[in-house]
């Protein structure tokens, strides 16, 4: 039995095939236009190789390998633009450094995220911390909209409850250093809650994500850039990365927005306007 295999996902572009026969089992892998690497297993018997290489497919086929006919033409991979790279890494960044049962929400800690983060980006130079700091501040600024605003009243501002209907304050307080703190919170969450929770906020209680709402803030995230360089450097400026992104993208300025393009709701309009999300998280506050 040989199968084919091939991954040109994101920034991958790399094939695996397999054979097996017998109690023999031989892979080849590489980057696709490279002669790649061969590893060759013995396994105690046939029944046990072919179990052991059925698991190994379907590990690789999780992980984004497709399978292709051996006569297929393997195509050209489309290349990221360098826009497009910047922001994988980003997300891949925040991602990667920290694993957890989403499903069990209890067991994920903010500073843990953090400090995970920051020994996973001190192990890139300069250039990607610069390119981590202007995507973060970027994304910040995405993140600077009415309806977010909105998800953070019905998450930490007061509230009360008259005759079934959620009433918040006509001119809740919304600290402007806080604001930024939850933005960088949504953030940690990764790429997919990021773009759901853009397109309409109540994806937050889609049944998708699973969160400690008592703790919306993640303030460290705004330092992770430097703090990973200070770890391979004497860095007498704690902002060095920080005061990089500001001089080459004098344009982002997620810290001093002055007003946002609409509105925000208020008062009992909320709930008319986000009823079951209202309801939801206003019970569990």
């Amino acid at each position: 039995m040989k199968r084919f295999f091939i991954n040109q996902n994101d920034l991958s572009d790399k094939f695996w095939n397999i054979e097996y026969e017998g109690e023999e089992q031989i892979v080849h892998y590489g980057k696709i236009g490279t002669a790649g690497r061969e590893m060759t297993k013995k396994f105690a018997s046939e029944e046990e190789c072919q179990k052991e290489s059925e698991k190994l497919i379907a590990q690789k086929m999780k992980k984004g390998y497709v399978e292709v006919s051996p006569n297929e033409e393997i195509p050209a991979k489309i290349e990221m633009s360098e826009e497009e790279k910047t922001e994988f890494l980003f997300w891949e960044a925040i991602e990667k450094s920290y694993k957890y049962n989403k499903k069990k929400w209890d067991a994920y800690d903010v500073e843990e995220h953090l400090e995970k983060l920051t020994s996973y980006l001190a192990k890139h130079g300069k250039e990607r911390l610069v390119s981590f700091e202007k995507t973060m501040q970027e994304k910040l600024m995405e993140l600077y909209t009415a309806q977010i605003a909105e998800l953070y009243i019905i998450l930490n501002c007061d509230f009360e409850k008259k005759d079934g209907v959620y009433y918040f304050e006509e001119e809740p307080y919304i600290s402007t250093d806080g604001f930024i703190y939850f933005r960088c919170w949504l953030l940690l969450k990764g790429k997919e809650f990021f773009e759901d929770i853009t397109k309409d906020i109540n994806a937050f209680i889609s049944g998708k994500y699973h969160f400690d709402i008592g703790d919306t803030w993640a303030e460290g995230l705004l330092y992770v850039s430097d703090d990973a360089y200070s770890e391979n450097h004497e860095n007498e400026d704690e902002c060095e990365i920080r005061d990089i992104v500001y001089e080459k993208y004098p344009h982002i300025n997620y810290d001093n927005i002055v007003e946002m393009k609409e509105k925000f709701a208020v008062g009992k309009e909320l709930f008319k306007k986000y009823p079951a999300l209202v309801e939801q998280i206003c019970d569990l506050r």
